[in-house]
């Protein structure tokens, strides 16, 4: 297990340096010979960019961060400044994957794909949808409401590829766990396009939450690496893949901030899955500017969820929490796995 010292020392290296998107783990980097990695970059909060060669994928991040203070009674912007400082290049991403709509998930998310990664296309929720509808400048022709292609624990959903054909993804119903004593923050859905941007953390509605299946393809179209994401604990089995198709997940990135207000996260999802890597997202203070010293996100026992992590996972699995900025390298199975026929 990699956790804490290491990422403390990194993060202080990262502020001294100023080039947070730079630093790169070896955790398992390939060998002369080896296949090419996927290279799992932490972005912060839900934050990931997934790249398999010239194959990329983003979650939506979040690099704004504004005090608690701002996000209790003040009026939210993106610090745009921030995002051109910490975001790496993406401008050749095709997919932004949106879980929900709070504020520390979707408020940079216009400003990126408008200037940072001008030909992705925004997949998440309806509500997603109307909310960025209040960007004027921001094509609706790139928001894209998937609920009606969700999957469940108990049926598949409807796959999604991106225009090279190099990795496709499912929307898993799943839900938001509670931010304190039982109690969701900025809980509900919103049914019609907005007229504007949300302008304080209690407009940006969660929506109905996603988790999502995604798979890195070879170019016969076999799956090199199959990842289940979720940007927030859920309560089993919400979010849970549907039943098996013979292709393992190999990593799970899972959401450390709230999962103490989630019975049965994780244990229950990595018990059913059992991944080789776990990845561990949306752990740090997103309270605090990006280049201030990291310290864990209020109300979480990081420790706690990486020693329970470690006596779930199967044997020869790791985990690793990345600081933001930080790659992590993951080679693909030996053998890809044809997706199932009735695959889309």
């Amino acid at each position: 297990m990699r956790a804490s010292r290491r990422g403390l020392i990194l993060a202080a290296l990262l502020a001294t340096a100023g080039a947070a998107a730079g630093a790169t783990a070896g955790a398992a980097a390939a060998s002369a010979g080896d296949p090419e990695p996927v290279a799992f970059t932490y972005l912060g909060a839900g934050g990931w960019l997934i790249r398999h060669g010239d194959a990329a994928l983003l979650t939506a991040p979040f690099f704004s961060n504004p005090g608690l203070v701002e996000v209790g009674v003040g009026r939210l912007q993106t610090d745009t400044a921030a995002v051109d400082r910490f975001l790496p290049p993406v401008a050749d991403v095709p997919a932004i994957l949106v879980g929900h709509a709070h504020y520390d998930h979707l408020m940079d998310v216009p400003y990126l794909a408008r200037v940072h990664a001008p030909g992705a296309r925004i997949y998440g929720s309806r509500t997603m949808v109307n909310l960025l509808r209040g960007d004027p400048a921001l094509d609706p022709d790139r928001l894209v409401d998937v609920e009606a292609l969700a999957g469940d624990h108990t049926a598949p959903g409807l796959w999604t590829s991106t225009p090279d054909g190099r990795i496709r993804f499912m929307p898993l119903r799943s839900e938001h766990a509670p931010h304190l004593f039982g109690i969701r923050l900025y809980h509900g859905e919103v049914d019609t396009p907005r007229s504007r941007l949300p302008e304080r953390a209690s407009e940006w509605l969660d929506g109905p939450t996603l988790a999502w299946l995604i798979d890195f393809l070879d170019e016969d179209g076999d799956v090199v690496l199959r990842i289940h994401y979720q940007d927030s604990a859920s309560r089993p089995p919400r979010g849970f893949p549907p039943p098996h198709d013979g292709i393992p997940v190999d990593v799970v990135i899972l959401c450390t901030a709230g999962s103490g207000e989630a019975e049965g996260y994780p244990d229950a999802l990595v018990e059913a899955l059992a991944p080789r890597h776990a990845l561990l997202g949306h752990w740090e203070d997103f309270f605090r500017p990006m280049d201030w010293p990291l310290r864990p996100v209020p109300g979480t026992d990081v420790q706690a969820f990486e020693q329970r992590l470690a006596g779930l996972l199967p044997e020869g699995s790791e985990q690793v929490r990345p600081v933001p900025g930080e790659t992590v390298r993951i080679r693909p199975r030996t053998g890809a796995q044809r997706p199932a026929p009735s695959s889309p």
